[in-house]
């Protein structure tokens, strides 16, 4: 006897708590127009500061960075392939651009404006549970790079200011409709 098929859902709207870590506040809107493929929209807002630093020269002598405030606002769009059917259903993978308006600001009151771009690949696992109630876990990889050069920083400024991999970790609750 085959299994009636779930009910579809084809769009799911949910909050990304763990972004709380790297001072981000993201949102996703998963559409699912057919099954298997998703479009992922995540918008977000951004805002980190570093602690004020002490550097020495080959002498001993010490010189203060001062504390430094990122913050911006930027999205991702992203694609994903999901194993399951009727919606935003099991495993999955894809790729996803980045996209951020960044200003850093420094202690004096100086700002500087740049762009933050990227590219991420994750895996992961979504469920409706009870058909409407989204829950996603998965990991995965970015690269980001600032459009102007900016000087090293102190995690998790360095993931909006300098170039390089980052890893992700996915974790997201929302309603599926």
């Amino acid at each position: 006897m085959k299994d009636k098929p779930p009910a579809g859902r084809w769009l799911a709207l949910e909050w990304n708590p763990l972004a709380l870590i790297i001072g981000k506040v993201s949102v996703n809107a998963v559409i699912v127009p057919v099954d298997h493929h998703a479009l992922v929209l995540s918008p977000f807002f951004a805002t980190t500061t570093t602690n004020p630093i002490d550097v020495y020269d080959p002498s001993g002598n010490a010189t203060q960075l001062p504390a430094q405030k990122f913050w911006g606002v930027g999205g991702e769009i992203g694609y994903r392939y999901y194993t399951g059917l009727g919606g935003p259903r099991g495993l999955f993978a894809g790729p996803s651009l980045i996209l951020g308006a960044m200003t850093a600001e420094a202690q004096n009151g100086t700002s500087t404006s740049y762009m933050d771009l990227g590219l991420a690949a994750d895996v992961g696992y979504q469920m409706l549970v009870v058909d409407d109630l989204s829950l996603t876990l998965g990991a995965g990889a970015q690269y980001s790079f600032p459009s102007r050069s900016i000087p090293g920083q102190q995690f998790p400024a360095d993931v909006y200011a300098n170039a390089r991999v980052f890893p992700r970790a996915l974790a997201s609750i929302g309603w599926a409709f």
